[in-house]
């Protein structure tokens, strides 16, 4: 059994619509129960809070395999509700998964940081955030537990249906400007984020970069979106937007966005079979189609 946290998730419905399609005895942990009708037929559900022990017991039992994707992602919640969520929340999911034979965590590449140049899986960690932090604090819980494990950094999840992008896109639809700059931007399709998941589940042991396959300039990339979204991209000097997105208090939001990025995924490649599939333009339209028919 595959005991699947987060499963209601952007990535964990991707997650467990794959395990179930290959007939894997899944269970998805939810914090409500009417998530369970967001499941394939055949897929248990369990209701409980990685924040709150006294609720997860029963979600153990037969399980040989954990996938932790449950988690809190902000670059605006106090430091300390981050640590109780994303950090505790692994440390009680490990008090409850001693006999499990294995314990996949979807970490973030938000540990390292701003990149220069490329980062594998050795760059040193330099978290610009909280929830950067709360990352690091969680893989050690995971690293301590001496329970056999592998550690997915995932970079920025894209696709239809993601909550964050709808964010970033009502942001360019709105007429907010893109910096000026010379970095790279480097993310994943969900489908991918998913796949790594699932391979992480078979194979490998230890800490794996899981992205697209190659980054591309990030001023590109958001006129594109821009274009897409059916406006004319207005790019002004990096400190001019540094300067409106302080003023409309997206002053850390635009510093993540916007950072330069580079993951090596070779380990990834190498140890688990990996192989990002999505194709990057046809998804990004997909992706701001489904905006524009939901927005």
């Amino acid at each position: 059994m595959i005991l699947v946290t987060g499963a209601s998730g952007f990535i964990g419905r991707e997650l467990v619509a794959r395990l179930s399609g290959k007939k894997l005895r899944v269970r998805a942990l939810v914090r409500n129960r009417e998530d369970a009708g967001l499941f394939p037929k055949g897929v248990e559900t369990f209701v409980g809070d990685i924040t709150r022990p006294q609720t997860l017991s029963g979600a153990f039992t037969d399980v040989d395999t954990v996938v932790h994707l449950a988690g809190a992602v902000s670059y605006s919640m106090p430091k300390e509700e981050l640590f109780r969520i994303n950090a505790i929340g692994t440390k009680n999911l490990l008090d409850f998964s001693g006999s499990v034979k294995k314990f996949v965590l979807a970490s973030s590449v938000s540990v390292y940081g701003e990149i220069k140049g490329e980062a594998d899986e050795n760059y040193p960690l330099g978290p610009l955030n909280a929830y950067g932090e709360s990352k690091i604090a969680a893989e050690r819980f995971v690293k301590q537990s001496g329970i056999p494990h592998a550690i997915l950094r995932i970079a920025p999840v894209y696709g239809k249906g993601s909550p964050s992008w709808m964010k970033n896109l009502k942001l360019l639809r709105k007429g907010f400007p893109v910096p000026k700059t010379g970095n790279l931007t480097h993310i994943v399709h969900v489908s991918d984020a998913a796949q790594g998941l699932e391979l992480g589940i078979k194979k490998g042991s230890g800490i794996y970069n899981i992205a697209g396959p190659e980054p591309v300039p990030f001023m590109d990339f958001a006129k594109r979106l821009v274009t897409l979204l059916g406006r004319k991209p207005r790019v002004l000097p990096f400190f001019v937007v540094k300067a409106l997105a302080a003023a409309a208090g997206l002053g850390k939001y635009l510093r993540v966005l916007a950072m330069n990025r580079y993951y090596f995924t070779e380990k990834a490649e190498k140890e688990l079979g990996y192989r990002p599939r999505a194709d990057f333009n046809k998804e990004i339209k997909a992706m701001v189609d489904w905006f524009n028919n939901s927005a």
